[in-house]
């Protein structure tokens, strides 16, 4: 049974020595699963019209985000490298997903979820990202 949820993602990444941050508040929806649960929620900004879903089992959380203009799934495992297809409006590109950390918990009112990864592509670094995400039950 899926519940309502506020979601709150604070995004932080790393480019070529310049940091940036970008956060983002929406509705969206929790389930949970055998082994963790999901969060799905509509983006906004850049990625309108297409919906994210967070799938966290265990240790790795796999973020599909499907839409008109862009679609991908990345895996997080920490210690674990995963290649992704991400593909955009303007073209497609393999991606490189290098999975750091996972940690999450869920209270009876809210929950959390951290994980960081690197990004490579054409097996050279790209980016260090790290998201946060709280969510409290509606």
């Amino acid at each position: 049974m899926s519940k309502k949820v506020v979601i709150t993602i604070a995004d932080r990444h790393e480019i070529d020595g310049e940091f940036e941050e970008a956060k983002l508040t929406t509705v969206g929806e929790y389930e949970e699963t055998e082994n963790g649960f999901t969060l799905t929620y509509n983006e906004t900004e850049d990625f309108v019209g297409s919906i994210t879903t967070l799938t966290v089992a265990d240790e790795s959380v796999s973020m599909k985000r499907s839409g008109p203009a862009h679609n991908a799934q990345l895996i997080v495992e920490p210690g674990k490298r995963y290649s992704c297809m991400y593909k955009t409006e303007y073209m497609d590109l393999m991606l490189g997903v290098q999975g750091r950390e996972v940690k999450y918990n869920i209270g009876a009112d809210k929950g959390r979820l951290f994980f960081s990864y690197t990004l490579d592509f054409n097996a050279g670094f790209s980016s260090q990202n790290e998201l946060n995400v709280t969510f409290r039950f509606e």
